[in-house]
C-alpha cells in the first residue's frame, strides 16, 4: 500500500483534489437550484392561494354590501340571509389569505439544506487545510 501511495506525484494529487472540489462545487450548484426551484414553486402556490382568498373576500365584500342594501331597503328575512352567507364566503376568504401569506414566510423559503451542506463542505476543506 505504501508502494501505491508514494508512487503518486504531487501533480497527480493536487489534481485530484481540484477536480473532487470541482464535483464539490457541481453538486452543491445543482442542489442549490433544485431546492430554489421547489422554493419558487411553493411561492408561486403561495401567492395563488392569496390572491384566490383576495377574490373570495371580494366576493364576500360584495354579497355583504347587497345584504345592506336589502336590509334598509326591505327590512324582512331575506336580507338575513345575504348577511350570513356574505360573512360565511368573507371568512373563507380571509382563511385562505392567511393561509397563502404563512406560506410565503421568510422561514419556509430559505434553503436550509443548502446554507447545512456548505458549512459541512467549508468544515472539510478546513481540516484538509
Amino acid at each position: 500500500m505504501d508502494d501505491v501511495t508514494s508512487s503518486r506525484s504531487l501533480r497527480d494529487v493536487v489534481g485530484d483534489v481540484a477536480h473532487d472540489a470541482q464535483e464539490l462545487v457541481r453538486g452543491e450548484l445543482a442542489l442549490a437550484r433544485a431546492e430554489l426551484d421547489r422554493k419558487i414553486d411553493r411561492a408561486v402556490m403561495a401567492l395563488v392561494w392569496v390572491f384566490g382568498g383576495m377574490f373570495v373576500g371580494f366576493a364576500g365584500l360584495i354579497i355583504l354590501l347587497l345584504a345592506g342594501v336589502a336590509a334598509l331597503e326591505y327590512v324582512i328575512k331575506p336580507w338575513a340571509a345575504y348577511l350570513v352567507i356574505g360573512a360565511i364566503v368573507a371568512v373563507i376568504g380571509g382563511l385562505l389569505t392567511r393561509s397563502g401569506i404563512t406560506m410565503l414566510s421568510i422561514d419556509k423559503l430559505a434553503p436550509y439544506r443548502t446554507a447545512r451542506n456548505l458549512r459541512a463542505d467549508a468544515q472539510v476543506v478546513k481540516g484538509h487545510v
